[in-house]
């Protein structure tokens, strides 16, 4: 589903605040966010704006939709999850850095990429994560995870087999910005922004 009006100028109204030169949207569906996003990022003073998108149809209609609207220079549609598209694009020097970061993909996949983000040095001070949909159908790991203080991510359990721990020392500040869906659905974004990196000495 779109993020719709409501939501969407959450999202807004952080890249105005943030100015994001890079700005990394995983999940853009048919293309509405990355459209509405892509412009204000531009306004702002963007760089670029990457829209990973699984799902090679959802990806095509986006690139298409984008360049209709105007932003095919700006915006750069990639197929791909977080995951993969994180490491490769780490490390083919496309960005080093993510200013702005939009979560919309699938929502048990939100800490574990975040995390990856982490570990890759993607995130860093000055990073701000938006997560879509953290209340309706419901993060509660994710939030869970960006709500906790450096001391309580080094005391957690350690993760299973496959996963991901992430940076633990990131220090984030995190606000839930309460809002609807579309259909008049209660929802929030939940707005994480790194403070920076406690010493683990």
């Amino acid at each position: 589903m779109n993020i719709g009006e409501d939501k969407g100028k959450i999202v807004t109204e952080v890249i105005a605040e943030v100015k994001p030169a890079v700005m990394v949207e995983v999940g853009a569906y048919v293309g509405y966010s990355a459209i509405l996003f892509a412009d204000a990022a531009r306004r702002a003073g963007g760089k670029a704006y990457y829209c990973l998108e699984h799902n090679p149809e959802f990806a095509a209609v986006v690139a298409s939709l984008v360049n209709l609207a105007g932003l095919g220079d700006f915006v750069k549609v990639i197929v791909g999850g977080g995951s993969d598209s994180f490491t490769r694009l780490k490390r083919d020097g496309t960005f080093s850095h993510i200013d702005l970061l939009f979560l919309d993909h699938l929502k048990e996949l939100y800490g574990p990429d975040l995390r990856l983000a982490e570990e890759l040095g993607l995130i860093s001070k000055g990073s701000v994560v938006c997560a879509d949909n953290v209340i309706w159908p419901g993060t509660p790991k994710y939030l869970k995870y960006v709500r906790s203080s450096v001391e309580e991510k080094r005391n957690a359990p350690a993760p299973e087999e496959g996963q991901r721990k992430g940076n633990p020392n990131l220090i984030y500040k995190s606000e839930l910005k309460e809002s609807f869906e579309p259909t008049g659905e209660r929802d929030g974004v939940e707005v994480t922004r790194c403070l920076g990196e406690e010493s683990s000495a």
